[in-house]
């Protein structure tokens, strides 16, 4: 069954797909919020590497709707996987050299 969404709607999904791709890893996100902004990124890696007590201080200050974004946010990073840790399971070089303490 041949396609028939138009090529520039194609061609905006599929840049959609490769930038948020691209912001996941960057940010280390498993998946991206509802009303991520990719022009908040600088933003978004602050308050990621902020400690706890500051990410608490910094939405403390917020209305609900605020909170749930950078709650989903903060969610969006525990849950990250990194890449060569979803393979088939195998212990690689790779593996044992970001986690010794685990492959002793």
């Amino acid at each position: 069954m041949p396609d028939n969404k138009p090529a520039m709607i194609t061609g905006l999904v599929d840049d959609w797909k490769l930038q948020s791709a691209e912001v996941k890893g960057k940010l280390k996100l498993k998946y991206l919020p509802v009303d991520f902004d990719f022009g908040q990124i600088e933003q978004y890696e602050r308050y990621l590497s902020m400690s706890g007590d500051e990410q608490k201080a910094f939405v403390g200050r917020m209305s609900n709707v605020e909170y749930e974004f950078w709650n989903s946010l903060e969610t969006a990073r525990a849950l990250y996987v990194h890449p060569l840790d979803r393979q088939d399971g195998s212990i690689t070089e790779a593996k044992i050299a970001r986690h010794p303490g685990l492959y002793k």
